[in-house]
């Protein structure tokens, strides 16, 4: 199995933010690098570029969620350390995709899994999730699939 290219990345960034003694940087790589560790034991081989880019979208819907409820708690100062730290963390992330670019990949999707009813919602999903794994969120991508499925009319065949 081949070594992960990004997880190279975020220990070479981590040795040039420890030669800048930018705290909050190496804060969270350590933090990434930490639970990309954590997940190589759990599954008792090397990361993958996958496996790291889980890491990252995960660790960035934490973020997400600790700013809106530090935002709601009216914690203002908690919330722009937290989006620091994801701004950082959205550096390794690749581009999000628009929501038209996300509607053409569900197209796609369901034309290939010739999916025609609510009922064949896993079934795209299971096609769609690994091309827009880091680049659109899950429950974005389920919402559209849902309401793309409940129009979807039947073919006669």
């Amino acid at each position: 199995m081949e070594k992960s290219e990004l997880k190279e990345k975020l220990a070479a960034d981590l040795k040039a933010a420890l030669k800048q003694k930018d705290t909050r940087k190496i804060s969270v790589l350590r933090l990434l690098l930490a639970e990309i560790h954590n997940q190589e034991i759990a599954k008792r081989q090397d990361a993958t570029d996958a496996d790291v880019m889980k890491v990252l979208s995960g660790s960035a819907k934490k973020h997400e969620d600790s700013i809106s409820q530090f935002t709601t708690g009216n914690r203002p100062e908690l919330a722009a350390a937290e989006r620091e730290e994801l701004e950082i963390i959205k550096t390794y992330l690749p581009e999000t995709l628009s929501d038209t670019e996300v509607a053409r990949f569900i197209d796609e999707a369901v034309a290939e899994s010739g999916a025609q009813i609510p009922a064949d919602f896993g079934k795209v999903m299971k096609i769609l999730m690994p091309r827009l794994a880091g680049r659109a969120s899950g429950q974005t991508v389920s919402e559209k699939l849902k309401a793309k499925l409940a129009t979807t009319k039947y073919e006669s065949a």
